[in-house]
């Protein structure tokens, strides 16, 4: 999907993206204080973090969050004079919990987790639209599953509240079915791959780097549906503390500014760009070449377009009718109060 698309109201369903477990991540986090869920920082700066001295980024091994992998090992951050501590998290759910705990000063999630966190009062803010992709989600099947409609009464494992259950949902729609018609194993995205292999399940939903890895393993295993199928379906964005736009704006500038740094050398040097995003991620470049491709990043020059025209106008409005009609929502968001598109330079 390319910027400035118009989306019907399908695809804006099934834009419903990576992180919807918000509401039982935040519970988690506050009851458990995050117990088990700190992950650690891509490098030696977390004690800077801890101390606040360092913008705190929670991300995942997901292709689309992999500029910010660009902007550290080219050291963007470093020439913008700003220091970011990336901390990379397995699990939706988890990211989820660190923000909603108050131990990230920014995140790397799909748009109806940020409008989750907002209805349920954590006081952030959409500031960048990250990517959107097409052929890095998938709904893998093992053998004797060539067709939605062959999961009918199968085991298939996926991430509940994420972007793999819309996916799965839509998939088993269009196919006149429901969840009602298959076997649900509660499994977080990088869990599905090796359940799958292992014949624990005969089908599951996951996303780079683990499609590839999936495929690549010679077992059998094949990409019964990709996001692909289904336009629009995945696109992320950062959502920051508003107390750190209003305290540290000239540092959140930066960092956004190092994301533009890093998507323009992407597209200047784009071999040597997905040699560190696969490294990042943790795998071989060689197995994420077809996914690279149907992964879109927004500069910010694009995002001077359409974060304020209409994505804010068209695409929130729409979603959080459809998360209200389908229970994601149980309070209306206001789609102007949940974008601050200040940061984004001229």
């Amino acid at each position: 999907m390319r910027a400035g698309t118009r989306f019907e109201r399908t695809a804006v369903t099934r834009r419903i993206l990576r992180s919807l477990a918000v509401t039982a991540a935040a519970t988690a986090a506050l009851a458990l204080g995050l117990a088990g869920c700190a992950a650690q920082p891509a490098d030696s700066d977390g004690e800077a973090a801890a101390s606040g001295e360092a913008i705190r980024m929670g991300t995942q091994p997901w292709l689309g969050y992999g500029q910010w992998y660009v902007a550290e090992d080219q050291g963007f951050f470093t020439d913008r004079g700003v220091d970011v501590a990336l901390s990379s998290f397995n699990a939706d759910a988890d990211v989820n919990a660190a923000l909603a705990a108050n131990r990230l000063d920014m995140a790397n999630v799909g748009a109806q987790a940020a409008l989750q966190f907002i209805e349920q009062g954590l006081d952030v803010s959409i500031v960048l639209m990250l990517d959107s992709a097409t052929e890095a989600d998938a709904i893998l099947s093992g053998p004797g599953v060539s067709e939605v409609t062959d999961l009918a009464g199968k085991k298939v494992a996926f991430e509940r509240g994420a972007t793999s259950e819309i996916l799965l949902a839509e998939a088993l729609d269009a196919a006149g079915m429901s969840f009602d018609d298959v076997e649900v194993v509660e499994a977080s995205a990088d869990k599905v791959a090796p359940m799958l292999l292992a014949g624990r399940v005969d089908a599951g939903v996951t996303y780079e780097p683990y499609v590839s890895e999936a495929l690549g393993a010679d077992a059998g295993v094949s990409a019964l549906v990709t996001a692909g199928e289904f336009p629009g379906l995945i696109t992320d964005v950062l959502v920051v503390r508003n107390e750190v736009l209003d305290e540290r704006p000239d540092e959140v500038r930066e960092v956004l500014g190092a994301w533009d740094d890093a998507v323009t050398f992407t597209a200047d040097h784009t071999a040597e760009a997905r040699e560190i995003i696969a490294t990042g991620v943790g795998s071989d470049v060689a197995d994420l070449e077809t996914a690279f491709d149907g992964v879109h990043y927004y500069s910010l020059a694009e995002n001077r377009e359409l974060l304020t025209g209409t994505y804010l106008t068209e695409t929130l409005p729409a979603l959080i009718t459809v998360s209200e009609r389908i229970g994601l929502l149980e309070a209306p968001v206001d789609a102007k109060t949940a974008v601050r598109a200040e940061f984004l330079g001229e």
